[in-house]
């Protein structure tokens, strides 16, 4: 199946009602074919079966088509290649994430794509690292995330840079960032979040969102 292909199976499986709905949740500030998130998966799914040899041009490709259903479709294109992107994509999944930016995207990059880049390539991890002094607020919240899949392997130093570092913004999607993080961590070091949360002063909307589990 080519991605002409794709786009006709999307274009088939789309609905007016789904449409509406849809760009209605997202404060109407992207457009939609209206293809629910089922519907769009069992497309891609035999897109895939017949998908040979990944090249990260497909994903830009169909990462900058209008309708925000082909965004998801290249997120899930890059995460199931993901072992063959290396530092040098690194730039170029960044200006993909900031290209239309809200937290669908932003929040499926972050940690299925280049979360796992970076526990394979420290140079992917230090340009993460790097996003916490950024003043866009998607990059800030991609420094917070990416690391929210690590479990036991979660870099308890960076996450506290990431997180002390950007606590003050007073944004929200940043403060939402920070009480995932940590409420994920949570499940596997109670004990370190517990301690983040007398040691650190955080808005209240993250420490309510981080205590759910402690």
């Amino acid at each position: 199946m080519t991605i002409e292909e794709l786009r006709e199976k999307l274009e088939e499986k789309s609905s007016e009602e789904n449409r509406f709905h849809m760009e209605k949740y997202m404060r109407n500030q992207f457009s939609f074919l209206g293809v629910k998130t089922p519907e769009r998966k069992d497309v891609m799914k035999g897109f895939l079966k017949t998908y040979d040899g990944f090249h990260l041009e497909d994903a830009e490709r169909l990462y900058l088509e209008k309708e925000r259903e082909f965004k998801y479709c290249a997120i899930q294109l890059m995460t199931k290649y993901v072992g063959e992107l290396r530092h040098e994509d690194t730039e170029r999944i960044l200006s993909l994430a900031l290209t239309e930016p809200w937290w669908d995207t932003i929040d499926s990059i972050g940690p299925s794509v280049l979360g796992p880049m970076a526990l394979e390539d420290d140079k992917v991890k230090k340009a993460l690292q790097s996003l916490i002094y950024e003043e866009n607020i998607w990059l800030k919240r991609i420094s917070i995330l990416f690391q929210l899949k690590y479990k036991e392997k979660t870099d308890e130093t960076l996450l506290t840079e990431a997180i002390v570092m950007n606590a003050d913004t007073r944004e929200f999607f940043v403060d939402k960032a920070i009480g995932w993080a940590l409420r994920e961590y949570s499940k596997t070091n109670p004990e370190f979040v517990r301690a983040f949360i007398g040691q650190y002063r955080l808005s209240s909307l993250s420490v309510r969102e981080c205590s759910r589990y402690i």
